[in-house]
């Protein structure tokens, strides 16, 4: 959403309500919303540049994709009216369905139109914090974190690693393939000041980039 279309959201709802100070308040919490999703998703796109993906596809096929008005627009410019049959009418915001409907076998046929969600997977936002996912190529993430944390700094003290016993009603599919433990890890929360520094390291490192 542009910040234009938030400040007449804003100035609509105060008209209603008559509340000058209450909506002001809510255009800017929701800016500042906005503002952080849009670092969040610069952040691990530019930290995805170094890593390359596994291709397991389990996040295609378990993963619920979420489609911004953005996606929604493009994907309704390839596919038109058949885009509805796609989206999940269990969601309340707009989600394809599971599995993708846009992969055929292990290729994704819209690889170069694919939403926002897609495109910074195994980043993701499942609660206010921003979460690496697990998988083949989240781990191999975690990994190279952990150990330039260890090299440049002491964040990794103040990881929060969330079990997926303790995430009820988010659906997340399990990677670890470790069916004998109780618990699983299946994302670690990275605020965005721990993505920043993960980027400055990975810069200080000299790691190539993939992509």
């Amino acid at each position: 959403m542009k910040e234009e279309d938030i400040k007449k959201q804003a100035l609509q709802f105060r008209e209603l309500a008559g509340d000058d100070l209450f909506w002001f308040t809510v255009s800017q919490n929701v800016m500042a919303i906005e503002k952080d999703r849009r670092r969040f998703e610069q952040l691990a796109l530019e930290i995805l540049a170094y890593f390359d993906c596994e291709r397991c596809c389990k996040c295609c096929r378990e993963m619920p994709i979420h489609l911004n008005d953005e996606a929604m627009e493009r994907l309704y410019r390839i596919d038109g009216d058949a885009l509805f049959d796609k989206i999940d009418e269990n969601e309340v915001d707009n989600y394809l369905k599971t599995p993708c409907p846009y992969l055929e076998g292990d290729r994704c046929t819209i690889y170069d139109d694919k939403p926002m969600s897609c495109r910074m997977f195994p980043f993701v936002v499942i609660r206010p914090v921003p979460t690496l996912q697990l998988c083949p190529m989240g781990e191999n993430i975690f990994d190279e974190f952990k150990r330039l944390t260890r090299k440049y700094g002491k964040e990794k003290k103040n990881l929060r690693v969330e079990w997926e016993e303790d995430a009820p009603g988010v659906r997340l599919p399990d990677y670890s393939g470790d069916t004998g433990s109780e618990k699983k890890a299946v994302y670690v929360a990275l605020p965005i000041p721990v993505l920043e520094k993960f980027l400055k390291y990975l810069r200080m490192d000299g790691k190539e980039k993939v992509k």
